[in-house]
C-alpha cells in the first residue's frame, strides 16, 4: 500500500493540474497544451557563422531543468525553421549524448527532480541556403520515479494520468541577425591545427561560467592552435622541452587594428609532459593579450610564451603587428595559441561571438587517431581531401589542417 501511493502521490498532483487545467473556462485552447515537466530556455540567440565545410553554423545552447520530482530523461532533441519546417539538426543516442552535459558533469541524459542541464546545440544550414529567422525544438522525454526500496527508476503508474513517454514542441529561439567579424589570422604560415574548435567538441563550449546570476559562454568558438613540420610533427625531440615544438616562440599578431586593454606577463612556463597543477580559473590563460577591435569585439590571445608580450594597456596596434609569441602558460598542455573573440573585455564573463578569417587554405583534416599520435611525436595522419583549397571569410571547424598566408 505504501509503495503505491510513493510512487503515484508526485505524479498525482500532475494529473490534478491537467484535469482541472482542461476543465477551466479556455479548456479548449488549455488541453492543447502538453505537460512538460521540464523547462527550456536558450542561454543565448543562436549565432551564425560561415564555417569551412560550406554550410552556416547556428551555435547556441539550451538550459533545461527539471523542476518536478519525476526523473525525466532526454531521449532526443530536434531543431528545425518553424516557417518552413526545415530540419536544422536532429540529436538523439550517441549523438545526443556528445552535446548533453548534465550541471556538474555527471553522465547520463536523465535529470532527477530539481536537476539541469545544458544542450550545446550547433545546428547547420547547406549552403546557399537563407538563414532562418527562428529556430524551434522539437523534444522527446521519457519519465520515471524512484522505487524507495532499491532506488531504482520504475515507469510512471498510468493511473497518474501523466504519459511516460512524451514529445513536445517549442522553446522558439530568435537567431541573431549580426554577421560575424571579419579578422586577419593571429598566426602565420602552414600545418596549423584547429584543436578544440567549434562545433561538436565541448573543451571550450562547455566551459558556462556564471557572473553576476546570468550564464556566460566565453569560449564557444575558441581555438587552440597548434602547428606541425615538415614531416607533420608537433615536436621533434625530447617531449619534455617546449623548444622541441614546432610552434613555440612563433609570433603572434593583431589580428584587426584596435586598442590594447588588458595584458598579463609573467608567469612561467610549463613543462609538456608534466602533469598541470591546479590553475586559479582567473589565471588560466597565463600570459595573454585582450585587444579591443572595435563594434563590441574584443580578441583574447592566451598562453604567450614568458616575457614576451610586446604591448601593453592602451597601445594602439595595427592588423599583422606583433603582440608576443607563442609559448605553453597557464592551464596549458603543451605550446599553443588559445584565440577567440568576444563581446565584452574580459575572458570570462564574456560571450564568445563568431568570427571567420580573410583568407587561409585548407589543408585537410585529422584523421583516424592522429590527435594521439601526435601527441606522442608520430606524423599526424590527415585527410587532405576534406574541403582542401582557398577559403574566404569562413571559420575553420575543430581538428582542421590550415596554411595561414604568410604576411
Amino acid at each position: 500500500m505504501r509503495k503505491f501511493s510513493y510512487l503515484a502521490a508526485g505524479a498525482a498532483v500532475f494529473a490534478l493540474f491537467v484535469s482541472e487545467a482542461a476543465a477551466g473556462p479556455n479548456s479548449t485552447s488549455q488541453a492543447a497544451a502538453e505537460f512538460t515537466t521540464l523547462v527550456v530556455q536558450p542561454i543565448a540567440s543562436p549565432q551564425p557563422v560561415d564555417a569551412s565545410d560550406g554550410r552556416t553554423h547556428l551555435v547556441y545552447e539550451l538550459l533545461l531543468v527539471n523542476g518536478t520530482p519525476l526523473h525525466t530523461r532526454i531521449d532526443a532533441i530536434a531543431a528545425f525553421d518553424p516557417e518552413t519546417g526545415a530540419t536544422l539538426g536532429e540529436w538523439m543516442g550517441e549523438s545526443l549524448a556528445a552535446i548533453f552535459r548534465l550541471n556538474g558533469r555527471l553522465p547520463g541524459g536523465t535529470l532527477g527532480a530539481g536537476g539541469s542541464a545544458y544542450a550545446f546545440l550547433d545546428a547547420t544550414v547547406p549552403e546557399g541556403a537563407p538563414v532562418p529567422k527562428a529556430i524551434k525544438h522539437r523534444i522527446s522525454v521519457s519519465r520515471f520515479v524512484e522505487s524507495p526500496e532499491d532506488k531504482k527508476l520504475v515507469p510512471l503508474d498510468p493511473r497518474t494520468g501523466v504519459p511516460g513517454v512524451a514529445s513536445f514542441e517549442g522553446v522558439e529561439a530568435a537567431v541573431d541577425a549580426g554577421r560575424a567579424v571579419v579578422i586577419q589570422p593571429p598566426l602565420r604560415g602552414k600545418g596549423w591545427i584547429a584543436f578544440n574548435g567549434c562545433c561538436a567538441d565541448l573543451q571550450h563550449r562547455g566551459a558556462v561560467m556564471a557572473f553576476n546570476g546570468a550564464a556566460k559562454i566565453p569560449e564557444r568558438f575558441a581555438i587552440d592552435f597548434v602547428k606541425l613540420d615538415s614531416e607533420r610533427r608537433v615536436f621533434s625531440g625530447p617531449a619534455d622541452r617546449n623548444e622541441s615544438y614546432a610552434d613555440f616562440g612563433l609570433p603572434v599578431y593583431a589580428v584587426a587594428d584596435g586598442t590594447v586593454i588588458e595584458t598579463s606577463d609573467g608567469a612561467p612556463e610549463r613543462i609538456p609532459t608534466k602533469p598541470r597543477e591546479p590553475t586559479r580559473f582567473d589565471t588560466a590563460g597565463g600570459n595573454y593579450v585582450v585587444i579591443d577591435i572595435g563594434g563590441g569585439h574584443f580578441a583574447y590571445f592566451a598562453h604567450l610564451k614568458t616575457g614576451s608580450v610586446a604591448v601593453k594597456r592602451g597601445d594602439q596596434v595595427k592588423a599583422g603587428d606583433v603582440i608576443g609569441y607563442l609559448g605553453d602558460t597557464g592551464n596549458a598542455d603543451g605550446p599553443h595559441l588559445h584565440f577567440h573573440v568576444m563581446d565584452g573585455p574580459s575572458p570570462l564573463s564574456s560571450n564568445g561571438i563568431p568570427y571567420v578569417y580573410e583568407s587561409f587554405t585548407g589543408a585537410g583534416r585529422l584523421a583516424g587517431d592522429s590527435d594521439r599520435l601526435i601527441e606522442t611525436g608520430g606524423p599526424a595522419n590527415i585527410d587532405a581531401a576534406w574541403r582542401s583549397g582557398p577559403h574566404k571569410a569562413e571559420f575553420p571547424l575543430d581538428l582542421e589542417v590550415i596554411d595561414f598566408p604568410d604576411k
